[in-house]
């Protein structure tokens, strides 16, 4: 990605999601815009992860995490089996798939239904937001290369939320170099780091 870590500078004024451009994609000539599912997966997620580090409305954030990790999860199962995370997950914890796809879709099911529940309430931790959020990205990895936010996100991931120890080992290390480690921070500067790397990232490659 060649990234940098960051200069040990003041920043003034975070940058919010409309600040940074999305690609419109392809277009026909009546103006419809043509995506596949990657595409739409992709697209899906690279908003997401800017509306995240942002700071934006939860449940939208949710919304749409879960909606590309839906279909990233399906693509990778369907073109590269043996690749998926979520394969991984469940082996480590030892759920069946139903019971891990019940863990993982819980809040996205909520906010998808209302015929069965309709006055049921919900308790949402951004936290499981974000772990939903890097899933998500592993998967993408598997697929085709990651866009810009997504290599961000998985960096930052690990820097703000890696069980890991050592700071000579891959991909602790290369976090650390970008971001240094955020796992003492508040969520509110993590997310901070998140937005000043990312938009330093976009300047630099567009």
């Amino acid at each position: 990605m060649g990234m940098k870590a960051p200069p040990n500078s003041k920043h003034t004024g975070e940058p919010k999601p409309h600040d940074l451009e999305i690609a419109s994609g392809p277009m026909t000539e009546a103006g419809h815009i043509v995506v596949s599912k990657l595409d739409a997966a992709q697209r899906q997620l690279r908003v997401a992860i800017r509306m995240l580090f942002s700071e934006d409305d939860p449940v939208a954030v949710h919304t749409l995490v879960g909606a590309a990790s839906l279909l990233f999860s399906d693509l990778v199962e369907i073109n590269a089996p043996e690749q998926s995370w979520d394969k991984k997950a469940r082996e480590a914890t030892s759920l069946t798939r139903a019971e891990y796809f019940q863990v993982m879709r819980r809040h996205q099911n909520f906010f998808k239904h209302a015929r069965d529940d309709h006055t049921a309430m919900l308790e949402l931790n951004p936290e499981e937001t974000e772990s939903l959020a890097f899933w998500a990205v592993m998967n993408a990895s598997e697929l085709a290369p990651l866009s810009t936010e997504s290599q961000v996100y998985q960096l930052w991931y690990i820097a703000a939320r890696s069980p890991f120890t050592d700071p000579t080992k891959s991909p602790l290390r290369e976090a650390l170099q970008v971001f240094g480690d955020l796992r003492p921070l508040p969520r509110g500067e993590r997310l901070k780091s998140g937005v000043r790397v990312l938009k330093a990232e976009l300047s630099r490659v567009a």
